[in-house]
């Protein structure tokens, strides 16, 4: 009796562990198949520069201003760092809060010209102030949200989750209520993890761009969430490959398959939409997912693409997160910073 059921639980165990190695083998294949697209490769298309050890991971772009850098950790809310374009003089500046106000994990911070904003959607929970200033940031409460960018003085447009579904709003601080606009992200399985993606912005903060993980298309939007036009990636995935089960006992929505990214981090500055795509295309090697970050450049006037380039490992790690300021490239590489010069 003892041996049958040691049998039982070691098929099972046996089984269990085959589903999973299948399931990543599989997604590795759809990752590495052909996928009836090729880049546009020109070389020299940004030049190295200087690389700034941040010590510490945890690190995200908060934001630019002139000829600074600013960056949070996720590890230290009440704390912002301040870099020189030049990569060389750095300067932390410390966020000032009342003795109330309380941040949960995944708060971040954002900062446009001396002003700062710090953004919680789990509480939810908005703090503004002046980045230079002593006094304590000033706390609104706007609807639950789960991604951020800022537009204008008190305005946001933020994502959020209603009826079941990820949708963009518009929300200002100094009001109540938030407003919709047309830029609706469609659903195509489950409404949320189907319509996950990155949210960014111009420079200028006049478009916005949403782009989503799972399949080939983006969409670009005024800061009004009025729909200028809806872009497609070079890649052929129009529809997201991902399973997603219920879990009763939870009552909360998971992924049940590790998904196929098609596009992974998202920049912009006036003239480009730059997205790190998660695909090889039928010019390039299987080896060049794990040696590089591809990067597929397309025109912000009209979502057109213009050409690709490769951004490398550094120091055995891959690409964490990046922004584009004007001609400048700023790459994250865990608490690595790694300035590139754009040549077009």
């Amino acid at each position: 009796m003892i041996y049958k059921r040691l049998f039982s639980i070691g098929v099972c165990f046996i089984v269990s562990v085959l589903v999973i190695v299948m399931l990543f083998v599989s997604s590795d294949y759809l990752r590495n198949r052909p996928n009836s697209f090729v880049r546009l490769l020109p070389p020299h298309k940004i030049i190295p520069g200087p690389i700034l050890d941040l010590t510490t991971s945890g690190y995200y772009f908060a934001g630019f201003n002139k000829d600074k850098i600013y960056m949070g950790n996720f590890f230290i809310p009440n704390s912002i760092l301040s870099i020189r374009s030049n990569m060389k003089d750095s300067i932390r500046l410390q966020l000032h809060f009342s003795r109330q106000a309380s941040l949960l994990k995944g708060s971040f911070s954002i900062i446009e010209d001396s002003s700062v904003f710090v953004l919680d959607g789990n509480q939810p929970a908005l703090f503004i102030g002046n980045l230079l200033s002593d006094s304590e940031l000033k706390g609104s409460h706007p609807p639950f949200f789960n991604k951020a960018v800022h537009i204008d003085k008190r305005s946001f447009v933020l994502r959020a989750v209603i009826n079941g579904n990820n949708v963009l709003i518009k929300y200002k601080s100094d009001s109540t209520g938030f407003k919709f606009g047309n830029t609706a992200l469609k659903k195509q399985v489950d409404g949320i993890f189907c319509t996950d993606g990155n949210l960014v912005k111009t420079r200028d903060s006049k478009l916005l761009f949403y782009i989503y993980y799972y399949r080939n298309q983006f969409l670009c939007s005024d800061t009004n969430l009025k729909l200028m036009y809806a872009g497609k990636t070079i890649d052929t995935n129009t529809h997201a490959k991902i399973k997603v089960s219920y879990l009763r006992s939870s009552n909360q929505i998971t992924l049940s398959a590790p998904p196929i990214y098609v596009n992974k981090q998202a920049a912009a500055n006036n003239k480009f939409l730059f997205i790190v795509s998660g695909l090889k295309a039928d010019n390039e090697k299987y080896s060049l997912l794990d040696e590089f970050s591809i990067i597929d450049v397309y025109a912000v006037s009209n979502g057109k693409y213009q050409f690709s380039f490769y951004l490398p490992n550094f120091n055995g790690k891959k690409l964490t997160d990046f922004r584009v300021d004007e001609q400048s490239l700023y790459a994250l590489y865990d608490h690595y910073l790694y300035k590139y010069q754009l040549n077009f």
